[in-house]
C-alpha cells in the first residue's frame, strides 16, 4: 500500500469506518512509514479540534437568541414583487396597433445603414472577391470533369 492511498483513507481510519482488512493494511503501513505516522497524528489533532469547535459552537448557539429574519425578509420580497407588478406596463390595444410599425422601422434603419456603407465604398471590392472565388471553382470543376473525357 502506498502513502497516497493511506492519506486518502485516513479520515475513515480515524473514524473507524473501514473494514477490518483495510484497517489492518493501513495500520501496518503507518507502523512502517514515519511520514504517514506523522500525518495520522496531525489528522487526529485536527479531528479533535474540529469536534471541539462543533461542541463549542452548539453551546454558543444555545446561549444566543438569534432573531428570526426569514419572515421579515419574505414580507419585504413580497412587497417589492407587488410594487413591480403594479409598475409593469399593461398590454393595451393601442400598444398592439403600433407593434408592426416598429418592425418596419428596423428594416428602414438597416436600409439606411446599407446605403451609407455603399456610399463610403465599403462593398467596393466585394464583387472582385466573389468573381475570383467563382473562377477558382469553375477551373476546378472543369479540370475534374475534363478528366473523365479522356
Amino acid at each position: 500500500m502506498n502513502c497516497a492511498i493511506v492519506k486518502e483513507w485516513m479520515p475513515h481510519y480515524i473514524n473507524g469506518l473501514l473494514s477490518p482488512d483495510m484497517e489492518l493494511r493501513i495500520r501496518l503501513h503507518i507502523q512502517s512509514c514515519p511520514d504517514c505516522a506523522q500525518w495520522l497524528e496531525e489528522a487526529k489533532e485536527m479531528s479533535a479540534l474540529w469536534s471541539e469547535m462543533e461542541t463549542d459552537s452548539e453551546y454558543q448557539h444555545e446561549q444566543m437568541d438569534f432573531p428570526d429574519l426569514a419572515a421579515g425578509v419574505m414580507a419585504h420580497i413580497e412587497q417589492l414583487e407587488t410594487g413591480r407588478r403594479e409598475r409593469a406596463v399593461k398590454a393595451t390595444s393601442v400598444r398592439r396597433r403600433y407593434a408592426p410599425r416598429t418592425s418596419w422601422m428596423h428594416y428602414a434603419v438597416a436600409a439606411c445603414l446599407s446605403f451609407i456603407l455603399l456610399q463610403f465604398g465599403v462593398f467596393e471590392n466585394l464583387a472582385y472577391g466573389i468573381t475570383e472565388i467563382n473562377g477558382h471553382v469553375s477551373n476546378s470543376v472543369t479540370q475534374w470533369f475534363g478528366g473523365f473525357r479522356k
